[in-house]
């Protein structure tokens, strides 16, 4: 039955409050929001499940406990989880499984195909094996056999630690690298955080946002993103950070630094008012500098749209994604809410309307909500968009699903 005539229906059928309903329970609530919506719009606008969804690793047995997805430049899917990094052709079958002792968290890929994993990893020093968090970088993906071609530690790669007290401190093995962004010049930006955020130290703030070059030097620490305060430009307590430099490969990228940064209240679970930020780099006479995103907060201006920039929008965001073929939009996975929320490039929620709608308005096209089912996510912690379909590392749920806005098949 025609979605719009089956809600019909069950309005008329609930006219009488006395024999089916009140209007102020929830299924009645849930027809008139349905109301409010452009008829022609409900069943031609949602993202649809594409099945089977992918429970199985690159070892043949099940994923334990997937953190992160990425599609490839070379059109390879990258899972990390508990056992390491698991390469998979686009369809799921297995290629190959590096193992990483004690899991890894989240993965990205360079133009030059390159892959990036940020991990844990143990160093003896001074007789004591300390546990300390890593970007491993693995060359040479394409030929099957991947090696480590370098790695980022902390505190070793930190500029700031260098001269002054590059050992391991006690407060070192609460750091976390939480996300790897790539730049136009295959430089990247690593999000980090952990609990010494004091400007007065001797070196930089845990909550950061670090550049290295392809060497692998580290050349420049974000630091007028504050560590503590939260605003439209800051990094508190950091759960990811991505740029506008994805697939499909092209011959050249815009020469732009700007970039997504996702906050969170850390151990204390504070909800914040800002979670997911856009961010703009922007060279001036005086330098560069790290700017709010103006398009998003006249956004959040606007009465009749919902938006990126309104107030305590999100619970606790675990990642980011930004579709790179056109589209622009923006997916927030947020992992408190078991939610994958989507917005347009100006941080309005919704997709583009399809041909020959009444209306302007991007359509509402999130989902989510705690569960095993088809639309449902327990924890997730990864997303990714690649060629209309979006990725999630459903974390609880064991399981990579995917997802396709239903207009794509028309």
């Amino acid at each position: 039955m025609n979605r719009f005539l089956l809600i019909a229906f069950v309005f008329v059928a609930s006219g009488c409050d006395a024999l089916f309903s009140s209007k102020s329970d929830p299924v009645t609530d849930g027809i008139f929001e349905a109301g409010r919506s452009e008829p022609s719009l409900l069943n031609e606008v949602e993202y649809v499940p594409l099945f089977p969804f992918f429970e199985l690793g690159a070892t043949g047995t099940p994923l334990d406990g997937p953190t992160d997805v990425y599609v490839g430049y070379d059109e390879l899917l990258y899972v990390t989880d508990a056992t390491g990094l698991h390469i998979l052709d686009i369809s799921g079958r297995p290629a190959l499984h590096v193992p990483i002792p004690g899991g890894a968290t989240s993965v990205v890929q360079d133009r030059r195909l390159r892959v990036y994993v940020t991990a844990r990893r143990d160093t003896t020093i001074a007789g004591r094996t300390w546990r300390l968090p890593v970007v491993l970088r693995y060359d040479d993906v394409p030929t099957g056999a991947p090696r480590i071609g370098r790695i980022l530690w902390h505190p070793f790669d930190d500029d700031s630690r260098k001269f002054n007290r590059p050992d391991p401190v006690a407060t070192d093995e609460e750091v976390a690298f939480t996300g790897v962004a790539v730049l136009p010049d295959n430089h990247v930006y690593v999000a980090r955080q952990g609990p010494v955020n004091d400007r007065a130290s001797i070196f930089f703030a845990h909550n950061i946002v670090l550049e290295f070059d392809e060497a692998g030097d580290n050349i420049q620490a974000i630091v007028s993103l504050s560590p503590t305060q939260e605003s439209l430009v800051s990094s508190v307590w950091p759960t990811d950070v991505t740029a506008f430099v994805h697939p499909p490969q092209r011959a050249s990228f815009p020469a732009q630094r700007h970039f997504l940064i996702a906050q969170s209240g850390g151990p204390a679970g504070v909800r914040l008012r800002y979670s997911a930020l856009s961010v703009r780099v922007v060279e001036t006479p005086n330098g560069r500098e790290f700017q709010p995103d103006p398009a998003l907060i006249q956004s959040a201006f606007r009465e009749d749209v919902d938006a990126l920039y309104d107030d305590f929008r999100f619970t606790r965001v675990t990642d980011l994604a930004v579709a790179m073929d056109g589209t622009n939009y923006l997916f927030v996975l947020d992992g408190g809410e078991h939610r994958l929320s989507v917005f347009t490039a100006s941080g309005i929620e919704g997709v583009a309307p399809p041909p020959g709608s009444t209306s302007a308005l991007p359509v509402n096209v999130s989902f989510g909500s705690e569960g095993d089912g088809a639309l449902q996510f327990s924890a997730p912690q990864g997303v990714a968009y690649f060629n209309r379909t979006v990725y999630v590392a459903d974390t609880g749920n064991g399981r990579i699903s995917r997802f396709r806005l239903n207009t794509d098949f028309e």
